[in-house]
């Protein structure tokens, strides 16, 4: 234990020695989760709208109305015919257009069923899928209000009419910073710990003071973790620093327990810092040890459901994700912070990523070689 207190001090001055190394494991990871909480969003809104009103009835301009009251379209002007709606959606001056035909209000009025085009751009298609859903549920909306007035009823007297009633359970507000921010949280996490320990070997090679460490009776282990403690207790305060900043920033809630959460990053971070120590150990420069983890971070990003979910994947793809830690830890963030989850429930991902730390730190001290090649 003493051996490896010896190299924790020999690491903590060289870290706060250098001012960038400081920048980098709390200024950077701040100034980055807020650009990214606010630039990356589910969210759909200001769809760009034009409006095709051949009917110009009172019902007609009331629907026009309610689509202009919503924050997710912006009316951007009114049109008369189906080649203006293609040059303003060709020019990008338009993603939805409504057309509401001749004499909309009077089959509505007389109990027919009249119909309403939606025109979408489709070039971007999760933006193309919310929209048409906002637009379907707008439609919905201003059908109920006009069914509801007592002419309709009596017109439609004897049809028996469904209400759906809907509850929306771990984000009522549907918030997309209540999912986004707590993925964000564990992607810097990640990203902040691996480049740190994959660098860490790797600059002692280049300025040499490894060989100095490779005369001592230090042990494989005992030097490895005398480097890595250093930055696991770095990282675990950043994360919890990010954790709380996030939470003040993007007005957001953690629903579960705060120790329990501190306990599974604690973990984690004993993954990705393993992950980043085998790196430098196949690494000889920190341009290569750079690369290297850079590689290792893009595949655990995209296959770890921060951004597409693990379900929408093709099979195989699914099945590779259970290699990455990044995966299970994503699952746990949001589950302890959406829906207070125990960890009972979370053990299904714990174990198998706590394996995984364990498998990788084994792996990088049989392959640290305690002598200079």
């Amino acid at each position: 234990m003493q051996e490896i207190w010896v190299v924790m001090k020999k690491e903590f001055r060289q870290i706060f020695r250098i001012r960038e190394m400081i920048a980098i494991i709390f200024v950077m990871p701040l100034i980055q989760m807020a650009l990214l909480g606010f630039a990356i969003s589910t969210e759909v809104k200001n769809v760009k709208l034009v409006v095709a009103d051949q009917d110009n009835s009172f019902i007609s301009r009331e629907l026009v109305r309610a689509f202009t009251k919503v924050e997710q379209f912006k009316l951007v002007g009114h049109v008369q015919s189906e080649k203006e709606i293609d040059a303003l959606i060709h020019n990008w001056q338009a993603q939805l257009a409504l057309v509401v035909p001749k004499n909309f209000g009077r089959d509505l009025q007389r109990g027919s069923v009249p119909e309403v085009q939606v025109i979408v751009d489709g070039m971007d298609g999760q933006t193309a899928g919310v929209a048409l859903g906002y637009a379907a549920g707008v439609l919905n909306d201003q059908l109920q209000k006009f069914l509801a007035q007592p002419q309709m009823r009596k017109l439609l007297q004897g049809v028996h009419m469904v209400n759906m009633q809907d509850r929306m359970w771990y984000n009522p507000n549907l918030s997309p910073e209540q999912y986004m921010v707590p993925g964000i949280v564990a992607l810097l996490l990640t990203i902040v710990s691996m480049m740190l320990s994959a660098m860490s070997l790797v600059r002692e090679k280049e300025i040499g003071t490894l060989e100095q460490l490779m005369v001592t009776p230090l042990k494989k282990h005992q030097l490895i973790f005398g480097k890595v403690i250093p930055f696991l207790i770095l990282a675990f305060i950043e994360f919890m620093v990010v954790l709380q900043i996030a939470q003040w920033i993007f007005q957001i809630e953690m629903v579960g327990s705060l120790p329990l959460l501190g306990l599974l990053a604690f973990l984690y971070l004993f993954a990705t810092l393993g992950l980043g120590v085998f790196i430098s150990t196949i690494t000889t420069t920190q341009q290569q040890a750079m690369f290297v983890a850079w590689f290792f971070m893009v595949f655990m990003i995209i296959m770890g459901g921060f951004l597409v979910p693990i379900e929408n994947m093709p099979p195989f793809l699914q099945k590779l994700t259970y290699i990455n830690p990044m995966r299970y830890f994503m699952y746990m963030m949001r589950d302890i912070f959406q829906k207070g989850s125990s960890l009972q429930y979370l053990l299904k991902d714990a174990i198998p990523m706590t394996i995984y730390g364990v498998v990788i730190f084994t792996a990088s001290v049989l392959k640290f070689q305690k002598r200079v090649q």
